[in-house]
């Protein structure tokens, strides 16, 4: 789909080769993709396996992202526990009275 012999290829997936921006641009066409996001690469990605009637499909989310997300969860569950406790708090004031 490059056009590019396997021994090239070979070198490119080694790092033995400069690889143009012309090249990288062929290599995220043929991936369906943009150079922006396959410039964003991460060796760090969750695979998630997909299947429906017309079969499987894979895709990948990548560990960067999972962890804000995670960071963003957690916080969220701190500050709810936080405002219980403050809650707590005031309940316990209000049956002293």
């Amino acid at each position: 789909m490059l056009g590019m012999s396997a021994v090239a290829y070979g070198r490119m997936e080694r790092n033995e080769t400069e690889i143009s921006l012309k090249r990288i641009d062929q290599i995220a066409k043929v991936l369906n993709t943009d150079i922006e996001t396959l410039l964003n690469f991460d060796s760090k990605k969750h695979i998630i396996r997909m299947e429906n009637n017309k079969g499987t499909i894979y895709t990948s989310i990548n560990y960067g992202t999972v962890n804000a997300v995670n960071d963003g969860f957690l916080q969220t569950i701190a500050n709810l526990n936080d405002n219980l406790v403050r809650l707590n708090n005031i309940v316990l004031k209000l049956n002293e009275k």
